[in-house]
């Protein structure tokens, strides 16, 4: 049985009304296949040389049926849509919490590849995802291309493995560089004018006292903002030692603290029984923590300490618990153990500059290094005066 390949012409368009209009190739109308007397269907393209290989193809379907043969299925493959759903239930399945990141990377991909008539998982290719990559636009230096383009590398990467698609087409892209990633603590000065800079803002005397709890827990502690601003009582012991499970990478972390600011935290008021800072019935977690980065910024900037005005400030205190503990000769697997961090590799791209046993390692390899290079001699004789 023959399968024809013709266009069906919108209102709009001039050849609309033209004797064997159906044969005109030249404009953008959508195709259709028609066989038998009265049968037809959709080519699902624009595209005569694909219509007409669909046609063929379909014809060879035909025959089959027409001999009492069934042709084989067709594999069922699955819509980006679908697909992302998958894996956002797959992850959550698995425990993981925050899945914001991926279901944002995953929205914007399939908003992209539907603009470009991609609606299948397996007709993404690696040249689409390129163009789409290339389109990103994120503050300088930051991580958060690299970031993101390992969240939508994970996701393909599942994708093949699971056999949703026949190939992984990020597989074949390079990954973005990432950022700069040491960070510079705070001085001992700079904290204590941070400090004394609270009773200085205007604040009420109660925010007052919060805000100089909150900076003394999160220095002390090196707990992240959110987790510290949800903290709740039970978490810190008798024996002034807080145990928790971070809110970003639900990793336990275990922190002694020092006695003067386990008795600030005792004593702070608060409208709700079980937390420190949070009222969970009037208050989500991201306001709170939003609350306290401008009454942070409000501190810092009355304090004369320098930021950028994207910074999270409330990290420079995490910051600073970390170099101090690194400084001290606590080792990095301890203080890795501390941050809440799921791998030590994590902790030594943002501290390794402040190993304490890294620099002295370094120090011994270059001196070592000197013995087999030809060192310069002084300029002047040692016990001459410079003339």
């Amino acid at each position: 049985m023959t399968v024809t390949v013709y266009a069906r012409h919108g209102t709009k368009c001039s050849k609309s009304r033209d004797r064997n209009a159906g044969q005109y190739k030249r404009c953008k109308c959508p195709l259709w296949l028609r066989w038998g007397k009265h049968d037809k269907k959709s080519a699902r393209t624009r595209s005569w040389d694909i219509a007409t290989k669909a046609a063929r193809k379909f014809e060879q379907e035909l025959e089959l049926k027409a001999n009492g043969i069934e042709p084989p299925k067709k594999p069922d493959y699955i819509t980006i849509e679908s697909a992302a759903d998958l894996y956002l239930g797959d992850m959550a399945q698995r425990g993981i919490k925050d899945l914001s990141k991926a279901r944002r990377m995953l929205s914007r991909l399939q908003d992209y590849a539907n603009g470009k008539n991609i609606i299948l998982l397996k007709d993404v290719t690696a040249r689409l995802l390129t163009e789409w990559r290339s389109g990103w636009t994120f503050k300088k230096g930051s991580d958060s291309p690299a970031v993101h383009w390992s969240v939508v590398k994970t996701f393909f990467k599942w994708a093949f493995s699971t056999d949703l698609i026949p190939a992984d087409p990020s597989a074949k892209l390079k990954s973005l560089p990432s950022g700069r990633h040491q960070v510079l603590p705070l001085a001992r000065d700079d904290f204590d004018r941070i400090l004394a800079a609270v009773d200085q803002c205007g604040f009420t005397s109660a925010v007052e006292y919060r805000v100089k709890t909150f900076i003394l827990l999160q220095r002390w502690s090196g707990l992240a903002c959110m987790d510290a601003a949800t903290l709740r009582r039970d978490a810190l012991s008798d024996s002034n030692n807080i145990s928790r499970e971070r809110n970003k990478t639900d990793a336990g972390v275990f922190i002694p603290l020092p006695p003067a600011v386990a008795e600030m935290l005792r004593a702070l008021p608060n409208d709700h029984p079980d937390h420190f800072f949070w009222n969970p019935e009037r208050m989500k977690k991201t306001s709170l923590v939003c609350m306290f980065g401008d009454w942070l910024r409000t501190v810092f900037d009355k304090a004369g300490v320098r930021h950028s005005m994207s910074e999270m400030l409330s990290h420079r205190f995490r910051h600073t618990f970390a170099v101090e503990m690194l400084l001290a000769g606590v080792g990095i697997e301890r203080v890795s153990k501390l941050l809440g961090h799921k791998t030590l590799r994590t902790t030594e791209k943002y501290y390794s500059a402040w190993v304490k046993e890294r620099q002295q390692l370094l120090e011994a390899e270059v001196k070592e290094a000197w013995n087999k290079m030809s060192l310069p001699k002084s300029l002047f004789p040692i016990d001459g005066a410079v003339q």
